[in-house]
């Protein structure tokens, strides 16, 4: 893999010669002169390939000349786990930063298009993959809620290879966070168009990329929640020509069109005419609340949360305490990070063997699944099965069950006790009709104002082309979405594995708590070995870096408390776990209930996910540093590099993104 020394020196061969005036087309092999590129918007003649752009000249070549305004743009990453792989976390950002221009990977603000101001957020695939983190979930959210604001379209041109992992499960919370900002948008009448490029995969294709009013895509463009190395190695299948592509979504249905990007700007233009809404009565649907130096935001605080803990505990009380902890964490990030020598803030680190012992723990095949635990609580259980459009899928458990008199509808995860158990309950990971049937109980827990159980033990999502062809991000998109909005309370527990997006699907909760041993994480810790440690066998490295164990995600404030369970596994000791589960839960939905209103409910849960996240602001002005003098080099007079100088370029980029 070429280094960025071997990038200049290849840059001083010969005048004329190829690495000076010229690219490769990776479509059709064709040697393109680069200025005709930049001319025909870096999409090759000959084929039509769409070279990826940097979000500055995405930004260009979609709105109105001169109508652009930045914001936010100082925001940056903060480091909230102190993750290093082969190199510490700050350092991969810095040199991002330098190599790009850019703070982080997306950039927002306003603009016209067609005439038709908008709220626009554009992401950068060149700064780390376009990997969501805290800075990227915190704009997307603040264009949602400035859409909602000042009646906006919100328009989002997505780039990015998923979650961020060196933010661990704050990067995770970047899912329900720009989620609900999103559905407070449509709620109010707003409209939201979904821009989807080359490559837009992992949690953004899982959250608001698959959640526009209309999804338009570019041609050919990589779209899909797992890529195809991690689908292949999984299923241990091959996958199908065309698999996760602009052309197999259309074809699926699952976007409304794939527009060539010389007609981008008039297609957006065309839709956002039609989308125009009439006026509506002045009944504001949430209450906003203004905050200094923020303005109305849904009663919500952005930057850093500071100040939220007071804010949300005096107009929230009594379900505040998650978001408050969530909030003096971020604060506490903050101040450590401003010190010369920062501390851990989460204590010190798990040794690679303790972090381990919790993930072979979370993953005891004897541990009880959702099932198991139903009989163990004696529960008069009324199972629903299919989710009346493809099928059933036995992954996912979900039906009303009356438990110590209580009525609650129960959603979990269900794991197979031998092989043949396991291949019907497809080892516990949901496919989209899963998530789909968990979406009919919600709603029936919704209008039958019953609370909601969750309960989590799931390796993921399944990555196979069927899921892929059924629409799981968009499934798992649209239960996370939901459940910020449902209208009763909700708890959830994590019981074993707590894997990334396809836990997360049915885990955006009042109030989340973990059994001793088990973990949640924004990827399986043998993914994030493979992707940032360069092999699945630091499997146990990846797991301490992470900071995925039940301890370690109170500190982070994503789990709310912490349920013992017994030291060995037996039917005795499930019917245990089985009894603190549910002491635990019926004591949070007792609390949730004495609120006074759904309104008051549903605010606090915003308040839980819109908190989450590690910033800091920054002063706004740029170091030449090593974009400087890669722009030197090639004599740009724009700030970026070329998004088509090489397929070294985009290789360097992508050995060092975190798409999750």
């Amino acid at each position: 893999m070429p280094s960025f020394r071997n990038l200049f020196r290849r840059r001083k061969a010969t005048p004329g010669s190829e690495p000076d005036l010229w690219v490769r087309c990776p479509g059709c092999s064709e040697l393109l002169f680069k200025k005709t590129l930049e001319k025909g918007l870096r999409v090759c003649a000959s084929c039509g390939h769409h070279f990826r752009v940097p979000a500055r000249e995405r930004i260009a070549q979609l709105v109105d000349p001169g109508t652009f305004t930045e914001f936010d743009a100082s925001l940056v990453s903060l480091d909230p786990i102190v993750f290093t792989d082969s190199k510490p976390y700050p350092e991969r950002a810095a040199t991002a930063r330098a190599a790009t221009g850019e703070r982080d990977a997306a950039i927002r603000g306003t603009a016209e298009i067609g005439g038709i101001t908008v709220s626009l957020v554009a992401m950068d695939f060149f700064f780390m993959g376009g990997s969501m983190g805290s800075v990227v979930g915190e704009k997307v959210a603040r264009a949602a809620e400035l859409a909602t604001a000042e009646r906006l379209p919100l328009v989002i041109a997505c780039a990015s290879g998923g979650a961020r992992m060196q933010e661990g499960t704050y990067a995770l919370m970047q899912l329900p966070k720009t989620l609900a900002a999103i559905a407070r948008l449509k709620a109010s009448g707003g409209t939201f168009i979904s821009l989807l490029t080359d490559p837009t995969t992992g949690g953004t294709i899982a959250s608001f990329g698959a959640l526009g009013d209309l999804n338009v895509a570019e041609p050919n463009a990589l779209i899909g929640f797992s890529g195809a190395r991690v689908s292949a190695g999984t299923i241990g299948d091959e996958l199908p020509v065309g698999f996760q592509r602009s052309e197999f979504l259309l074809e699926t249905g699952f976007i409304d069109a794939i527009v060539s990007r010389a007609d981008l700007r008039d297609w957006l233009a065309r839709a956002l005419m039609l989308l125009q809404p009439l006026p509506a009565p002045n009944v504001p649907l949430y209450e906003q609340i203004g905050i200094p130096g923020v303005g109305l935001v849904g009663g919500m605080v952005s930057g850093v949360a500071k100040g939220a803990g007071t804010m949300i505990g005096s107009v929230l009380s009594p379900v505040a305490d998650a978001a408050t902890r969530v909030a003096n964490t971020a604060d506490r990030i903050l101040e450590n990070q401003h010190d010369a020598h920062p501390a851990p803030v989460l204590g010190p680190h798990l040794t690679e063997d303790e972090a381990w012992s919790h993930v072979r723990r979370a993953r005891d095949p004897q541990r009880p699944r959702t099932l198991e635990l139903l009989a163990a609580l004696n529960a008069d259980f009324v199972e629903m099965r299919g989710d009346r459009r493809a099928g059933d899928d036995g992954a996912i458990v979900a039906g009303i069950a009356r438990i110590d008199g209580r009525r609650v509808v129960v959603v979990g995860t269900q794991k197979g006790t031998d092989t043949e158990s396991n291949i019907r309950r497809g080892f516990g990971m949901p496919h989209p009709e899963g998530y789909r049937k968990a979406l009919r109980a919600f709603e029936i827990a919704e209008r039958l104002h019953l609370p909601v159980l969750t309960l989590i033990d799931t390796p993921g999502a399944h990555p196979g082309p069927e899921s892929e062809q059924r629409g799981i991000a968009e499934a798992i998109a649209a239960a996370i979405s939901k459940m910020t909005e449902l209208r009763t309370p909700i708890v959830t527990v994590v019981t074993g594995e707590g894997g990334s997006g396809g836990a997360l699907a049915i885990a955006a909760a009042d109030r989340v708590y973990a059994l001793e041993h088990a973990y949640y994480s924004v990827i399986s810790p043998e993914g994030c070995a493979a992707i940032l440690f360069r092999t699945s066998e630091k499997a146990p490295a990846a797991a301490r870096a992470l900071r995925i164990t039940a301890p370690e995600q109170v500190a982070l404030g994503v789990v709310d408390g912490i349920i013992p369970e017994p030291e060995n596994l037996s039917a005795e000791g499930t019917i245990t776990i089985a009894r603190a589960i549910w002491e635990t839960a019926s004591a949070a939905f007792n609390e949730l209930e004495s609120m006074k209103d759904l309104s008051a409910l549903l605010d606090a849960r915003y308040a839980r996910y819109r908190a989450y996240g590690a910033f800091d602001e920054v002063a706004p002005a740029r170091s030449k540093g090593l974009g400087g003098v890669i722009r030197s080099i090639f004599g740009l007079d724009r700030e970026r590099v070329p998004a088509g100088m090489s397929d070294d370029w985009i290789d360097e980029i992508e050995r060092d993104s975190a798409g999750a």
